[in-house]
């Protein structure tokens, strides 16, 4: 599968190699996967930028950065896995850092 890019008169010409046991591959199959796959990574991505500002997060030292990514996808499947709509993942949250009983209902809907 190829790409091209073009930025003024630059054109940028980007090519994927793709594996697969299939019988007879189609090229609509592979861009359903790579757009599927991507979907998920920018949907999860703006969540920890928006959400947590991690972008903005400076720990450098040691393990610190992946332990902190690691509890902040953490805190983010518990938000999402509460049937409540009506409300943000990011207001879910502030709610939760000050009721505590609605953080119990929080993980509580989380299943381990």
């Amino acid at each position: 599968m190829s790409s091209e890019v073009i930025v003024g008169d630059r054109k940028t010409t980007t090519v994927r190699h793709y594996i697969s046991d299939e019988d007879f591959p189609k090229a609509a199959y592979y861009a359903m996967l790579a757009r599927g796959h991507w979907g998920i990574e920018n949907q999860l991505h703006w969540h920890l930028d928006v959400t947590f500002k991690e972008d903005a997060c400076r720990s450098r030292k040691g393990f610190s950065g992946q332990n902190l990514s690691m509890l902040r996808k953490l805190a983010l499947q518990i938000a999402k896995a509460t049937p409540d709509k009506k409300i943000s993942i990011r207001k879910r949250l502030y709610r939760a850092s000050l009721n505590s009983q609605y953080l119990l209902q929080l993980l509580n809907n989380f299943k381990f």
